[in-house]
């Protein structure tokens, strides 16, 4: 600290003349303000009273992110507004506060943080970037425009229903992140956030134990546990979120999944019940509550509940980790039974008082409520996706050998569980609709068929997988074949689902059977298993030729069509793709119809580079995309396909606005974000004349690659694409760096049968050239003899580039002697 900043005045300097008309001040007024405290707060200040007096400043960054303004600060950071300029969004970045001193904190929080940017899940807090700052790590993360879980509770009294409902929706966040290796150590209402659009998400992953770690060092004089003295306050009285930590965690004991399990037990019994189920009076009554393992009945007098749910937290909140529930998706599963019970209604008024007593054992001074027909579909998904098909996945997996088998295991495992979540809901959904007669029978009918063919489709999709012939590469293709499952909220489409004449009587058992040969056909196709997935496909197509069922021929022709594109016949595909479209339109099938349109337009200006048919194609895709009002991801690809005609047109500008469009609508839904690096990777492609540097490129390339890490994990082959971009591009102002993301790319490659053998035979290129070059021969032989081999598997004997790798070997042995 300067001797000005700590309390004596600055130094004198000279006063220039008052400002009149264009006059300036040779020296800026408030530098040496700025200079004095170098916080990122007071600068912000600074830079606000700055434009304010003399119109113009440089806002404080953070990286690439311009500082708007302070949101909070607390025990463990401040979190500021800022504004990411490359992709014009806003987010949050929290800065921790940690010196360079605790470097080994600094490493472990970023480490977890990183693993939790890798984990896409509707309820959790995205993060984008974990970096340094002046010395301090921060984390740029999703920013949700609401209020904390903590707030809204105290707002009003809530429904024990919507109460659970908001804890449910945490809770399927936790579990994700359990799923995915990370412990949240600090669950608590106000790390919760609720965005004004209803979504529920958990913050805060891991900086429990940054704080843990400050308070350590403070220390105290507690009487209680030794461990526990970094938790509890001098003076007795329980510290902010001590109260919802077990009894292990305030002990110094090891934490897991199952201590966020106590925690978010804990929150939920305070948020039913109005009181703490363990005493918070002093440390010691509180350590002592805990060490008996005696939760407090709820009294009588507060908010009526099934005592179900009563017995479901109090399973949470055990002393002994061991008796709470196995694992957090058992946990919700039972809370999720309890939330779908009603209470009987009474018969007629006559009866009210003799079933009045009824109707309060089944709240909390008694017995439980009734179980209803629709409280256990999750029994359908029995055979499809359960404990038994999880565990069977992952042993099958675990039998294969290749670097990103972990990662795509474990995010094919998420995505199923969150569709099957999805399913769950729809469901649960129709069949109270229909029991309670609020939907006509033939929606409610439709919207049973609708679910039933997505429950095997995804059962299809398992069925692959566990087959002997599973290998690496068709579990790296399984995860974009996972996001592409259709969520069962589709079957809550009115518009979709009464759009289509349904078959008649007479064929429709046919009819569902074929789909299901269509369906088995398409998720052959994701796979990679193109040749079966053809033959398949042109079998149901002449099928349903003599059924003369129109949407379901309009079907077939389609999956047809992008077999035969994945086989590499295009013409073929455009014909059938023209065909299916044909048919769809003359039966209605609009969906399927938008569809086509947008991916016949794109195959137009890429194959074709027809821009006037692609226009007129791209038009027809928004007209119907408008009139079934389509998905995000739907949209997100239309608006992709223009920014390719606009650039195909050479119009920068337009392209750029649909680019970014396009990354909007992905960002919205966790199925679209499985497209995000492709369309952040087109927009870096762009030679903007706003960006000659190319600064904005080699960041949206950057984010196209933690993007790609976090979707599909760090060795897959997807993220080597997107590494190999960013090498490509880094390639002469960082090339360490590009050595480093090409080495990746290429050793991701080769592990790979799905090779792109021109990226890789760039790749093997250039790192023999750098290598050479960095004087590290042995790296650059090795590199050079690989390039041989693979210009040997995939270009011609007599090919010219042949001659790169001769070159480069002979150099290497020249340089050798």
């Amino acid at each position: 600290m300067s001797e000005a900043s700590a309390g004596s005045p600055p130094p004198a300097r000279p006063v220039g003349p008052p400002l009149t008309g264009d006059s300036t001040l040779d020296v800026d007024p408030l530098a040496e303000l700025g200079a004095q405290r170098p916080n990122l707060e007071h600068r912000r200040i600074v830079s606000v009273v700055r434009r304010r007096l003399f119109g113009s400043s440089h806002p404080p960054r953070i990286g690439r992110y311009t500082i708007e303004h302070r949101l909070g600060s607390g025990g463990m950071g401040e979190v500021y507004l800022a504004h990411d300029e490359s992709l014009d969004r806003r987010l949050a970045i929290k800065r921790v506060h940690m010196t360079s001193a605790r470097e080994r904190d600094q490493q472990r929080l970023r480490r977890e943080a990183r693993a939790l940017a890798r984990l896409s899940h509707p309820n959790v807090v995205q993060i984008y970037e974990v970096d340094e700052h002046e010395g301090r790590t921060f984390l740029a993360m999703e920013y949700i425009d609401g209020q904390t879980l903590g707030a809204w509770l105290a707002e009003q009294d809530r429904p024990w229903r919507a109460i659970l409902d908001a804890f449910l929706a945490a809770g399927r966040g936790l579990a994700a992140a359990h799923a995915a290796g990370l412990v949240h150590r600090d669950f608590k209402p106000d790390n919760v956030l609720l965005a004004r659009d209803g979504s529920v998400r958990v913050a805060d992953f891991g900086l429990a134990l940054v704080a843990e770690d400050r308070r350590a060092d403070v220390g105290d004089g507690d009487e209680a546990t030794p461990r526990a003295q970094s938790r509890l306050s001098s003076a007795g009285a329980i510290m902010g979120t001590i109260r919802y930590m077990p009894y292990e965690q305030l002990c110094g004991g090891e934490v897991d999944a199952r201590s966020d399990q106590f925690s978010f037990c804990a929150a939920l019994y305070e948020a039913l019940w109005n009181q703490s189920p363990f005493s918070l009076t002093s440390s010691a009554a509180r350590l002592a509550d805990l060490a008996a393992g005696q939760p407090a009945v709820p009294r009588r007098g507060q908010r009526a509940t099934p005592t179900a749910l009563w017995r479901a937290i109090r399973r949470g909140l055990s002393k002994d980790p061991a008796e709470r529930w196995p694992d957090m998706p058992a946990l919700l599963l039972a809370l999720e039974r309890i939330r779908g019970r009603r209470r009987r209604l009474a018969w007629a008024a006559s009866a009210l008082t003799v079933t009045a007593a009824a109707v309060g054992m089944g709240t909390m001074v008694g017995g439980e409520a009734p179980a209803e027909p629709c409280v256990a579909v999750e029994r359908e998904l029995q055979g499809t996706w359960d404990h038994e098909r999880r565990a069977a996945l992952v042993a099958r997996t675990a039998e294969l050998d290749a670097k990103h088998v972990a990662d795509s295991q474990q995010r094919v495992i998420a995505g199923l569980d969150r569709w099957a979540d999805g399913w769950v809901r729809s469901r649960e959904q129709a069949c109270h609709a229909r029991a309670e007669q609020r939907v006509d029978a033939e929606l409610a009918s439709r919207a049973s068929a609708c679910l039933t063919r997505q429950r095997g489709r995804a059962g299809d999709l398992v069925e692959l997988l566990l087959l002997p012939t599973l290998d690496a590469d068709t579990l790296a293709a399984a995860v974009d074949a996972v996001a592409e499952l259709p969520p069962g909220s589709a079957c809550d489409d009115e518009l979709a689902l009464l759009g289509i004449d349904p078959p008649p009587p007479a064929i429709a058992d046919q009819v569902e059977t074929l789909r299901r040969d269509l369906d088995r056909a398409h998720e052959l196709r994701l796979l990679g298993f193109v040749d079966q997935a053809l033959t398949l496909a042109e079998q149901t197509e002449r099928a349903t030729r003599p059924l003369d069922y129109g949407p379901l021929h309009a079907e077939a022709l389609a999956e047809l069509a992008k077999a035969e594109g994945a086989g590499g016949s295009m013409p073929r595909a455009l014909e059938w793709m023209q065909r299916a479209i044909d048919t769809a339109e003359i039966h209605h099938h609009d969906r399927l119809a938008a569809e086509l349109w947008t991916e016949l337009a794109m195959h137009t200006m890429v194959e074709l580079t027809d821009e006037q048919t692609g226009a007129w194609q791209l038009h027809r895709a928004e007209v119907l995309n408008h009139r079934i009002a389509g998905s995000r991801r739907s949209w997100g690809r239309l608006h992709f396909t223009r920014g390719q005609l606009a650039e195909l047109r050479e119009d920068i500008e337009a392209a750029e606005q649909s680019y970014l469009r396009a990354i909007e609508e992905a960002r919205q839904d966790e199925a679209a974000a499985f497209d995000l690096p492709t369309y952040l990777s087109s927009l870096a492609r762009l030679t903007s004349p706003r960006d000659p540097s190319r600064e904005r490129a080699r960041a949206l390339l950057t984010t196209a690659l933690d993007e790609a890490e976090r979707l599909y994990g760090p060795l897959h082959p997807q993220t080597a694409q997107r590494a190999y971009l960013l090498a490509a591009e880094l390639e002469t102002v960082e090339p360490e760096r590009a050595i480093e993301l090409f080495h990746r790319a290429a050793e991701i490659w080769t592990a790979s049968h799905e090779r792109p053998h021109r990226e890789l035979i760039k790749a093997r290129m250039l790192l023999a050239k750098f290598t050479l070059k960095a004087g590290d021969l042995d790296e650059a032989e090795r590199q050079a003899h690989a390039l041989a081999s693979l210009q040997a598997e995939s270009l011609p004997a007599d090919h010219l580039d042949h001659g790169n790798s001769t070159y480069l070997l002979a150099t290497i042995y020249a340089v050798k002697g």
